[in-house]
């Protein structure tokens, strides 16, 4: 399954993994990394990963791993 997400949702789902984080904060890590996004590519390929199963809304504007997408993360 990991080859059906693109280098951006690999990269999402391993910051999410552990600890929730908004679009924002994600996207300013990825940047950081130079990873050239922005916030909308970030909440497209979170919304992508969720109808996957792999990451779920912590609150209203926080996103965490599920345990599917725990093992998902470890295994790329």
């Amino acid at each position: 399954m990991s080859s059906d997400l693109t280098d951006l949702e690999q990269k999402v789902l391993s910051l999410v993994k552990k600890d929730s984080h908004r679009p924002s904060a994600i996207a300013r890590t990825l940047t950081a990394r130079h990873v050239a996004c922005d916030q909308n590519q970030i909440v497209a390929a979170l919304v992508s990963l969720e109808s996957r199963g792999l990451v779920e809304r912590f609150t209203s504007k926080t996103w965490v791993a599920t345990s599917k997408g725990q093992s998902e993360a470890e295994q790329t």
